[in-house]
């Protein structure tokens, strides 16, 4: 085996960083690039020739080599014809002569020759080996913990978001609606979903689109949460790629743009000429249909729903304010199942009846005579005579009975904020203030609104206005008597942050610092890393409206809105910064604004009007699209008190009436399954000892000193890793400057800047990787000092792994992972369970020597350790069948039960499930134990 220099059509590469994907045939060769189709798992990577990370299988005389049709050739000699070998031999199988072109070898080929390095003198520090079986144990054990790709997240562990991430992840081509209420998480549930599904291989291309305003927001959403980096679409980006003729939509795989960039024709003609494994629509409720009229943001939205294998709706509010957008949102998801809105009303009757009739059982009450009769009418088909409705357990499962019979059950997710734990007060500060002279004056030269609200734009050329305006003269009274205390300033223009920090630099000692979208990326997180600094940060953050974009703030508690948008969405955005599940104190929102003004009617109307202050306002942008043209004259009449008060009174009684009809339509049987509870809590569970920050700490420490990466604590939380020319493979992600890296999920929610290490994160699989698929530790040789054993006495050490290959999507590690057994032989034979410490080099001369004058008896020990660990893994491989099976076929029966009782179970789930079983079954019936690595152990004692 050696590295490629020249690539033909036919001839057979593995891929050096991706062994899943099994043995590879060039397809297709030019001057600078190498096309390679890996078909055990019908996957296809083009490389660059210059760069092309894949190493040649070139088999030895006396090697075993399988034939594509399934028989195998022990070869005894090697040919070499236009650029492609040819392997001769004899079939093991009826000792015939039998040739197999290099072309024609079964895809499932593995580069595994520790006996060959061993016997020819090619050793490995022994130390490896144990290396070696501490990495697939460590694989192995995160394969198995059902969490993987719900690990990985930089987010707080929200029992209800963990268990919508797990139900939805887990399930194959998803199309659902998140419809949790402002602030409980739909972005962060997508998120993980999202990044489940990449990670286990059920997706591979995503496209998200959402509102002009909110792109940005959920490119670094998605990029400190998950560590997804998507790329942008817009105007300018399709205009870059014109020239090229090609669909500008296949030159990426994850994809984010908005509503109106997408719903143009031309876009939308490249957009859905290319298929999408997960289509993402943020603000759902914002998509207008009905039978007589559809919009063009809906229309684009529905082309591409159609071709999308999964899509994930969010919304705030998903049909309390309008029974026909719900059917909307719902046909998107599935077509097929809601076709007609009468039916759809009809049906939904029946559900409300139902979810009515669970009510006691929710709520824990003893069920009266009538109850118990309203139940069997309403749910004919189950028998409440199985259940004792006086016992917990017997209400919970049938509970979990009727939320999957349930008509929406699988698609509509919805938690409320009353329902969920951890929410704090919110506590207005209002601040009224007189107008100075020089906004009075300027206002009366200007007569819009958005001057009216922003009296400093007046005046943007004058940087001495911060000395007159009384609102940075409260601002700086606050900071100054509150030093302890971390701050987050927001208003509407980065022009107005700068020139407030720049008075706070030229008049103040007050630390602080700029968070605007004239900074980069990296600039915008220096900046919040400055600010989250507890002892030497910034004491304040001044932001312009994109200080709303999605970053937490959660150590802060304390928020002064220097300004107030006129968009209800937006000012729920900016107090979201810090009003979030996991806020530890009570939310103090100062509020300075000019008396007889515009912003006085704009304080009046949130307080008052939407009391949006102090609790969230899910109606509010439904009040302002009703009421807001009365109020921008409100606002431009600011004198006229009567006029805006009853304006107020009117927001203030819409407010309440939508109110109550979300609340009228609440659905508790669905916040039920939303929730999750048990289900929630065995999720969390399962990600807290997966994470196991002490353990992987442990673990990672020992790899990285194999590695030659040097790993200095900086702070309790925190290390610093760093790379010197004794690295043995170099990892791209830490720079020369190092990267600082916690094991805490806490410390890596709220510092941004340290890359959290856990079993999902790319560092550790990368290390992982970087030891499993190099031949290091493969073959080795060491002495021991034992005085219960003679001198010359040897022990023969084997890793073997089951670890077949199979379509990702496939799901196969959560039935099979890569399982790692060790055996160790005498010379006898005999099997002894032992641990070798301390063990001693050898000198590579001696070794070879030793070797050589072992060879016979070692490779016979290896066969029969080899053996010894295929019944072991024989056992391991019929647990999986069994397993396998049981699972998969209780889920089928489970759906197709449902199927006849709820339509909402697509049969395309069922078949797919049908289908994986089947090819897991012939994938794990088929699999073989590999040997892995070989260590001698030759007792040598002083």
């Amino acid at each position: 085996m050696s590295e490629a220099t020249s690539f033909s059509v036919g001839q057979r590469f593995i891929s050096n960083s991706e062994s899943s994907l099994g043995l590879g045939v060039v397809m297709a060769s030019d001057a600078r690039s190498v096309k390679i189709l890996f078909p055990a798992v019908g996957e296809e990577r083009t490389y660059a020739k210059n760069n092309a990370h894949v190493t040649r299988l070139v088999l030895s005389e006396g090697e075993k080599v399988k034939h594509i049709d399934g028989f195998e050739i022990t070869i005894n000699k090697i040919v070499e014809q236009d650029d492609l070998l040819t392997y001769i031999g004899v079939r093991t199988d009826n000792n015939k002569e039998a040739s197999v072109v290099e072309v024609a070898l079964d895809p499932h080929v593995k580069l595994n020759q520790p006996e060959k390095r061993l016997l020819h003198g090619q050793f490995d520090d022994p130390n490896w080996f144990d290396t070696r079986f501490a990495c697939w144990q460590k694989q192995n054990e995160f394969s198995s913990s059902g969490v993987v790709g719900l690990v990985g997240a930089r987010v707080d562990l929200i029992p209800h978001q963990m268990h919508i991430a797990n139900q939805v992840g887990h399930r194959y081509a998803p199309r659902v609606l998140l419809a949790d209420e402002v602030g409980l998480g739909k972005t962060i549930e997508a998120a993980l979903i999202i990044h489940m599904q990449l990670i286990t291989g059920r997706a591979h291309r995503v496209l998200i689109v959402v509102p002009d305003s909110l792109v940005h927001q959920w490119l670094v959403e998605m990029l400190r949460r998950v560590n997804l980096a998507f790329s942008v679409f817009d105007d300018e980006r399709i205009e870059a790629v014109k020239e090229s003729g090609e669909n500008p939509f296949d030159q990426e795989q994850l994809i984010l743009c908005s509503q109106s960039f997408i719903s143009q024709h031309k876009v939308l003609a490249d957009a859905i000429e290319t298929p999408w494994d997960i289509l993402v629509v943020d603000e759902a409720h914002h998509l207008e249909w009905s039978e007589e009229d559809v919009s063009e943001a809906y229309s684009a939205i529905e082309q591409l729903a159609n071709i999308a294998k999964s899509v994930l709706l969010l919304t705030a509010t998903p049909d309390q304010l309008g029974h026909h957008g719900h059917f909307a949102r719902l046909r998107l998801l599935d077509p097929a199942r809601f076709y007609d809105y009468q039916d759809f009303v009809e049906q939904e009757q029946h559900y409300s009846e139902l979810a009515n009739a669970v009510n006691p059982l929710i709520e824990n009450k003893d069920l009266s005579s009538v109850e118990r009769e309203l139940l069997r009418q309403v749910i004919p088909n189950i028998s409440l005579e199985d259940f004792d409705l006086n016992l917990e357990s017997d209400r919970k499962r049938l509970l979990k009975q009727l939320v999957d019979q349930h008509g929406t059950g699988r698609l509509l997710f919805r938690n409320r904020r009353s329902a969920i734990q951890g929410f704090p007060e919110r506590i207005a500060h209002p601040v009224p203030l007189r107008i100075p002279k020089e906004f009075a004056l300027s206002l009366l030269e200007q007569d819009d609104i958005g001057h009216a609200l922003h009296p400093e734009r007046n005046l943007i050329s004058d940087d001495n206005w911060p000395a007159y305006d009384p609102r940075v003269n409260f601002l700086i009274e606050f900071l100054e008597a509150n030093k302890t205390e971390k701050v987050l300033v927001i208003c509407a223009f980065a022009s107005t942050a700068l020139q407030l920090a720049e008075f706070m630099r030229t008049k103040t000692s007050i630390r602080h610092t700029v968070f605007h979208e004239g900074m980069s990326i990296v600039e915008r997180d220096k900046a919040a890393h400055f600010f989250a600094d507890h002892e030497l940060g910034a004491q304040v953050m001044l932001c312009s409206e994109i200080g709303s974009e999605g970053r937490n703030f959660q150590f802060s508690r304390h928020l002064v809105l220097f300004d107030l948008p006129l968009n209800p969405d937006l000012l729920e955005q900016r107090i979201g910064r810090l009003d979030r599940i996991g806020q530890k104190h009570n939310i103090n929102i100062h509020l300075p604004y000019f008396e007889d003004t515009a912003q006085e009617v704009l304080f009046a109307w949130y307080n008052d009007g939407l009391d949006a202050f102090a609790s969230t306002c899910a109606v509010g942008s439904d009040v302002f699209k009703r009421l807001g043209d009365d109020l921008k004259h409100a606002l431009a009449s600011p004198l006229d008190k009567e006029n805006w008060q009853d304006l107020i009174a009117q927001a203030h009684a819409l407010t309440l009436s939508l109110k109550d009809q979300v609340e009228q339509g609440r659905d508790k049987l669905l916040e039920l399954n939303a929730k999750g509870d048990e289900e929630s809590e065995t999720a969390l569970e399962q990600v807290v000892i997966a994470e196991n920050p002490v353990e992987m700490m442990r673990f990672m420490t020992r790899l990285f000193d194999s590695l030659g990466i040097t790993q200095e604590e900086k702070d309790a939380h925190s290390f610093i890793l760093k790379q010197s020319e004794n690295t043995l493979f170099p990892i791209n992600s830490i720079g020369d400057d190092g990267l600082e890296v916690t094991y805490k999920r806490e410390a890596a929610t709220q510092l941004e800047h340290l890359t959290f290490l856990n079993p999902d994160s790319h560092l550790v699989t990368q290390c992982l990787d970087v030891v499993l698929l190099d031949v290091i530790g493969k073959s080795s040789l060491c002495f021991v000092n034992r005085d219960d054993a003679p001198v010359g006495a040897y022990w023969i050490e084997i890793i073997a792994v089951l670890n077949p290959i199979a379509p990702p999507a496939l799901q196969l590690f959560r039935y099979l992972p890569a399982t790692p057994v060790k055996v160790c032989l005498n010379a006898k034979f005999a099997a002894e369970e032992t641990e070798f410490a301390p063990i001693f080099k050898v000198k590579p001369k001696v070794a070879k020597q030793l070797v050589s004058a072992l060879a016979e008896p070692i490779s016979k020990t290896i066969e029969a350790a080899l053996a010894l660990a295929q019944e072991d893994l024989n056992r391991v491989k019929d647990a999986s069948l069994i397993n396998m099976q049981y699972e998969l076929d209780e889920e089928i029966d489970r759906l197709s039960t449902l199927k006849q009782l709820n339509p909402s179970i697509r049969q395309e789930e069922i078949d797919y499930l049908n289908e994986q079983k089947a090819q897991l079954f012939e994938i794990i019936k088929a699999a073989e134990p590999q040997l892995d690595s070989v260590r001698v152990v030759i007792n040598n004692p002083k």
